[in-house]
């Protein structure tokens, strides 16, 4: 009913709205009106418009323009996001997979200003959307009250390309790369073409486009890994062969499992965007707009798992620890402990669809905009396990090889010769594990846009409704650990083909190991054939049953309604302009899971409400012609995950040994949004073209971050501890952002055209625990920065991009017995270069390199000593280089 009431009346308007009167007269107005920059082709013409769109806009912004179409400076909006201010991100399978506005992950993405979203998720992955389709992309880091509402930390904007974009007539462009992936060792083509067409008749002005983007990609990257350190038993430091301990009176510690793993695969991505517009006359306008991406990927993770503390230390003894420490360096098991090689096969896939139509109509002194957008996404995943165990006779464990931070075993047998891991009748089928999840969801969403023009110090009021009907639903099977019940022994050699080896080369990037490359099961035979090996090992060929703890189906309904003042005043010499206004957001959900006691599931259904008001304003002094001042207030929410408003809950009855209390865990449909109360200041200094000194300090007072508790809750006279979602207390997040921007004017000879981009990011952010205990903000660095040099001149442009940030939190309250168990991320930087030539008008030839410092991510677990990443290392990644070459034409 909802979903029909609003799509007639956006029909009904689109039908009826007519021009009464054409607007002839110039409103007094500041420089907001859209500015056309598309035909920009050099990197310092699309810096001046990036500048351009900063100076003018009303939010405090941050915009990237691309240079040419199909051009942004990297491979997809994800990437090319790294180097704005304020910007942090995290790479995983060989691209940047997560974007952070001033290193909080609670950002909005939208498309052409309509929310985009995939599945369950709030927001799209902005790695899904190629460069190749994109116009410009602003970030915007104070709100209006116009903007949708859902990011505390901001929202980004992703502006892909329309017809009147372009100019008259047929023009076509497209460009095909080749990238040669250095871990991977292999090459695969990106490709794009984007067609357009404008004309004209007696009917008025027709335009239609076409762009459509291909990338494939091999990837691979590798990681060595230590768990956290726990307290030897006394056996192990008594042991005669055992070294005597460096400090009297302080436990001896080692990590009870090592290992390491290569993670590699190729994900495609299929991406279009279609539009269509008209123009019947002066004033009025209509589009449709269609945009989608296809994403598949094949993956795996190939483990090694040697594993110290199998079945106890045994006979086990430390032959060194670390200086100064009672950590271990060097151990021996001497009594043939259990080692583990496995494989995890994935295979998950994503299309993504949205749909749109719209208008713009001019009357007397009022402008309607209207949009109605349907969106609609589906997943699904594919994930098995096989664990391979073999037991030699003797394993040497070195915690630290070569002070790298990196684990390594050296495996021998009973003659103390390095041990044969060829034999395939040595290896067994230990254990499996099985998963699989579907996701849906789809979006219908109208919005009704009014600007009314006055004769005033506010020279505009602007107004607007937004309805929107979002689902979300969720299916997961997931079998946990199921060992061999079949009774029969299995080995590998009883599985032609089964058998496969890891990539060679294992950290040879840091170090010399002694084992670089190890048998593993093969991920395509675990895919095809994972129904036999079920069967093998006692088990159901079936695939695994969803999990009724794991379903949700959730429908949210959301009425937003807003009003904006636009104003601007004479204030001393320099003029005062900008918006106030409030928005107002009534949310309904209703969240359906089951409620699960002991096996026994049973429906459960919660509906729930809440009114949202939330006020912004924007202020901007222009104190000169260059030099802006701006102040920003602006309330903003972040609604929780739908996993977490999951009303699903497990209860597990207590058993005979484990006392009188039961235990279980779910969501909590209760949550509320996170709030934010944002304060920002900036001053901006636009002293040439494509040149600018900026400086803006923000503050955001942030409530109710979800963290998870325990609870005991009282089921027909039963105590269970349930862990739950909860919103958490106050928060915190200040800093300071700098940003330099010149193209170096005169200078002599071949340096004519050099320009640089520098800016900064320094911030301090602090915020309750679950049990009120302020530490810091997951996955926030307290400085990052960028320094890219630029050189344009004639048909070459050039640009050599270092990007760096301090180290951040990942996780807190890890288990282990090492003091403070929060895992700390290191500094990571990235050094990129691209250079372009243009041979002529029409053709380009592209050169980009990625990570070519070929700098190694590390962390570690901290307890706020200076020798925490010495002595308690946890993660090592090599990570892929890029290097691509291609050509672009236009005509």
């Amino acid at each position: 009913m909802f979903k029909r009431a609003y799509l007639s009346s956006a029909i009904v308007l689109a039908m009826t709205a007519q021009p009464l009167y054409a607007q002839d007269t110039n409103e007094s107005v500041p420089d907001e009106a859209s500015i056309e920059v598309i035909d920009v082709r050099g990197v310092k013409a699309s810096l001046n418009s990036a500048q351009n769109m900063k100076m003018n806009a009303s939010n405090i912004t941050d915009s990237i323009v691309a240079q040419d179409i199909g051009k942004l400076p990297d491979n997809n909006v994800a990437a090319a996001l790294q180097r704005v201010t304020g910007i942090q991100v995290a790479r995983t399978n060989g691209e940047v997979d997560q974007v952070l506005i001033r290193g909080l992950p609670d950002v909005i993405t939208t498309l052409n200003g309509r929310n985009v979203f995939t599945t369950t998720g709030r927001s799209i992955s902005l790695a899904d959307i190629p460069a190749d389709l994109v116009y410009s992309v602003d970030v915007k880091k104070s709100i209006s009250a116009s903007d949708i509402e859902g990011g505390i930390a901001g929202s980004i904007d992703v502006q892909l390309r329309r017809p009147f974009d372009f100019d008259d007539g047929f023009s076509a462009a497209g460009g095909l790369r080749y990238a040669y992936s250095d871990e991977a060792e292999s090459w695969n083509p990106i490709g794009s073409i984007t067609l357009n067409n404008n004309w004209e008749n007696s009917n008025g002005r027709f335009g239609a486009m076409l762009s459509v983007s291909h990338q494939d990609r091999d990837f691979q990257d590798q990681v060595n890994f230590i768990t956290a350190p726990f307290i030897l038993p006394d056996s192990v430091v008594n042991n005669p062969n055992s070294a005597p301990l460096n400090v009297e009176g302080e436990p001896a510690m080692a990590p009870n499992i090592i290992g390491g793993y290569f993670r590699y695969g190729d994900r495609t991505r299929d991406s279009f965007n279609a539009s269509f517009q008209w123009e019947p006359n002066s004033n009025s306008s209509y589009y449709v707009d269609v945009f989608g991406v296809n994403y598949e990927q094949t993956s795996q993770l190939n483990f090694w798992v040697p594993l110290p503390d199998w079945g106890g230390w045994g006979e086990g003894y430390i032959e060194s620890y670390k200086e100064g420490s009672n950590v271990a360096q060097v151990a021996v098991r001497p009594d043939a402990p259990g080692t583990i090689t496995s494989n995890q096969a994935f295979y998950n896939d994503s299309d993504t669809y949205q749909f749109a139509v719209g208008g713009e109509w001019l009357f007397d002194r009022v402008t309607l905009k209207s949009d109605l957008a349907y969106t609609d996404t589906k997943a699904t995943s594919q994930n098995f396990v096989l664990d391979l165990t073999f037991f030699a006779d003797t394993v040497i464990y070195n915690f630290d090889k070569n002070g790298a931070g990196i684990s390594d075993v050296d495996i021998r047998d009973a003659n103390g010769q390095p041990y044969d891991m060829t034999n395939l009748d040595q290896y067994n089928l230990n254990t499996i594990f099985d998963n699989r999840g579907r996701q849906e969801g789809d979006a219908l969403d109208w919005t009704l846009d009014a600007n009314i023009a006055l004769d005033s110090w506010i020279y505009s009021v602007d107004v607007g409704v937004r309805l929107n009907e979002r689902s979300a639903f969720n299916q997961e099977a997931e079998t946990g650990g199921r060992g061999n019940i079949s009774g029969n022994e299995l080995l590998l050699s009883d599985f032609p083909g089964l058998e496969d080896y890891s990539p060679s080369g294992y950290m040879s990037d840091v170090t010399d190991l002694n084992n670089t490359q190890w048998l593993t099961p093969n991920a395509t035979y675990l895919l095809n054939n994972r129904g036999d090996i079920r069967e093998a090992m006692g088990y159901s060929r079936a695939e695994p049953e969803f999990l009724p703890a794991r379903y949700y189906d959730n429908t949210e309904k959301n009425y937003a309604a807003y009003a904006q003042a636009n104003f601007s005043t004479e204030f001393g010499d320099m003029i005062l302009d900008g918006q106030a206004g409030v928005r107002f957001v009534r949310l309904q959900t209703e969240l359906n899971g089951n409620n699960i006691i002991d096996g026994v599931a049973e429906p459960i259904k919660v509906d729930t409400s809440s009114n949202e008001l939330l006020p912004s304003v924007n202020l901007r002094l222009q104190v000169t012609d260059e030099v802006y001042l701006r102040a920003a207030y602006g309330k903003t929410i972040n609604r929780p995950a739908f996993a977490a408003l999951n009303p699903s809950v497990t209860y597990f009855l207590p058993s005979e040994t484990g006392g009188d209390l039961g235990y279980g865990d779910g969501g909590n449909p209760e949550l509320a949004a996170v709030e934010s109360q944002n304060y920002d200041l900036a001053a901006e200094w636009y002293f040439a073209e494509a040149s600018s000194l900026t400086a803006t300090v923000f503050y955001r007072d942030i409530d109710g971050y979800v963290k998870y508790r325990g609870f005991i809750e009282t089921v027909d006279g039963q105590d269970f501890n349930i862990t739950r979602p909860v919103n958490s207390g106050a928060g915190s997040l200040e800093g300071i952002e700098l940003a330099y921007t010149q193209f170096f004017e005169n200078l002599p000879g071949v340096l004519d055209g050099l320009g640089v981009q520098l800016n900064t990011t320094l911030m301090d952010h602090e915020a309750e625990n679950a049990e009120g205990v302020m530490e810091p903000l997951p996955s926030v660095s307290d400085e990052s920065y960028n320094a890219i040099l630029i050189y344009e001149r004639g048909g070459l442009n050039m640009r050599l991009a270092y990007n760096w940030r301090s180290e951040w939190y990942g996780s807190f309250d890890e288990a282990g017995d090492q003091p403070g168990s929060s895992v700390v991320h290191e500094p990571i930087s990235s050094l990129d270069f691209s250079v372009n030539y243009d041979v002529n008008e029409n053709l380009t030839v592209t050169f980009d390199g990625t990570n070519l410092a070929d700098d190694v991510a590390n962390d570690y677990f901290g307890g706020g000593s200076a020798d925490d990443a010495r002595l308690y290392p946890r993660d090592t990644y090599i990570r892929d280089r890029t290097f691509s070459l291609g050509i672009r034409y236009r005509m």
